[in-house]
């Protein structure tokens, strides 16, 4: 297939990413933008041997179900791109999907896959927000989303219907600040400039909210007046603070962090359990939702009180939690020092200080307790995973079936790799009994699983 315009392709279904798939002329093409029963065209930009990316010219026959976005960005915004496509039929493809992926990718021909969980409510359901400044071609600061596809191209934000009214006006009041104090915006590649990045979590079950602005110094004009500002615009507003970035990766993470007003850290509470939440700290941005995920992991793990629980990836000990309150031991495994520190703040604040989490990548802290080289050595009943989107590293996956639990709950925001790591697990005698998607992050492409894995009789 030459690289030309491709006219009127037919949209035939929602491929991973959450980019348009249609086929022309034997060839798979991925379009930007595009929904299901669209006829569109589209012009190639990008061809490999067995695919081919194209650009969205045109919607020429709209799909019978798109229907208006709600949100005056969605053309540019990266967010959320499936604001045009019903909801109802947002989840019908990503429980598809799952299915599709598990018996395409992991070899099974019928998983069990139970129906999708869809979100509460598929607005303002986000309780983290990251936004980015740059330089306007006036020279002026601009605070807003990058356009979708990009990382040097951001746009100023007016509004955006997933986060909260309230972060929305804070990122507005920021704006208005940056314009009157001439605030410089960093530049992600001369790397010259002051302010990055403005952070707000606004956490759902409790209300408590906390703003930080992350620049590569504290030379800011006007900060004490844009602290005590953000901190007047509601009640809800219990930490305001700045972070410094000096690196030259462009990720809005800080290397200290300054306490303009407030506190440190605010709550959440999940399940019954309250859990201290801080600038860096991983934290399932739907709460409610988040919810029902691990109350699905509770229920997948099918608990009599008895069980040893192994959480890996534990994060600040939020599912090893939950799980020591249900089984006689749990004990969390997480690779980054603060945030088992926060896990073991968190196992305190909720009564449950005998709680066991040890600092280490996984792999190794297993290996270790295989060859006695580390103390207290956990034999589980039960091995829950929860990786990033990468998944697990077959090592972790050989370790894990060494210590022959009988059940594996694995937590996944990759179906693909979960799919991959099921096939690694089948190899040791583990077979999928159920998996249950979960949506958590309507209007994107991206699915949370909860899968039972259960140790056959002929396992190694």
């Amino acid at each position: 297939m030459k690289v030309r315009d491709l006219l009127a392709l037919g949209v035939e279904d929602l491929a991973l990413g959450g980019k348009a798939l249609a086929r022309h002329e034997g060839c798979v093409v991925f379009v930007d933008r595009g929904l299901p029963g669209d006829r569109i065209t589209a012009r190639v930009s990008k061809k490999q041997r067995s695919f081919a990316e194209a650009k969205l010219v045109s919607v020429d026959e709209p799909s019978a179900t798109r229907i208006e976005a709600r949100c005056a960005h969605a053309a540019i915004c990266g967010g959320c791109r499936l604001q045009e496509l019903p909801y109802e039929q947002q989840i019908a493809i990503k429980e598809r999907q799952v299915r599709e992926t598990l018996q395409h990718l992991a070899g099974i021909a019928n998983p069990r896959v139970n129906p999708i969980v869809p979100a509460p409510s598929p607005w303002h359901y986000r309780n983290k927000m990251e936004f980015s400044f740059m330089r306007a071609p006036d020279g002026s600061a601009v605070l807003g989303m990058h356009e979708r596809g990009t990382w040097d191209k951001v746009f100023e934000l007016t509004e955006c219907w997933l986060t909260t009214p309230l972060v929305v006006e804070i990122v507005r009041l920021t704006q208005r600040f940056a314009r009157e104090y001439r605030w410089e915006p960093y530049h992600p590649t001369q790397h010259v400039g002051v302010v990055r990045f403005l952070t707000v979590r606004h956490l759902a079950l409790t209300g408590e909210c906390a703003v930080h602005l992350i620049g590569a110094s504290d030379h800011i004009d006007g900060l004490s007046a844009w602290a005590e500002a953000v901190a007047a615009l509601s009640a809800d507003v219990k930490s305001v603070t700045l972070g410094i970035n000096t690196s030259h990766s462009n990720v809005a993470f800080m290397e200290e962090e300054m306490v303009l007003r407030g506190s440190d850290a605010i709550i959440e509470r999940l399940l019954g359990l309250q859990f201290e939440v801080v600038g860096t700290a991983f934290l399932q941005t739907n709460s409610a939702q988040a919810e029902r995920l691990y109350q699905g992991a509770l229920d997948a793990a099918q608990l009599t009180g008895d069980e040893t629980v192994l959480d890996l990836y534990c994060g600040a000990g939020t599912m090893t939690l939950l799980f020591a309150r249900a089984a006689k031991r749990a004990v969390g495994v997480e690779s980054i020092a603060d945030a088992v520190t926060r896990a073991r703040r968190n196992a305190d604040l909720n009564g449950l200080g005998e709680t066991q989490f040890e600092c280490g990548e996984a792999r190794q802290v297993m290996r270790e307790w295989a060859k006695g080289q580390r103390a207290n050595p956990v034999r589980p009943d039960l091995i829950v995973v929860d990786p990033p989107r990468a998944g697990l590293h077959p090592r972790v996956v050989f370790r894990c079936a060494e210590l022959a639990p009988s059940r594996i709950v694995y937590v996944s925001c990759n179906p693909a790799t979960l799919a991959r790591d099921l096939k690694d697990f089948a190899a040791y005698g583990y077979e999928l009994a159920e998996v249950t998607p979960f949506d958590m992050f309507p209007h994107t492409p991206h699915i949370e699983c909860v899968a039972r894995l259960v140790r056959t009789a002929g396992a190694k």
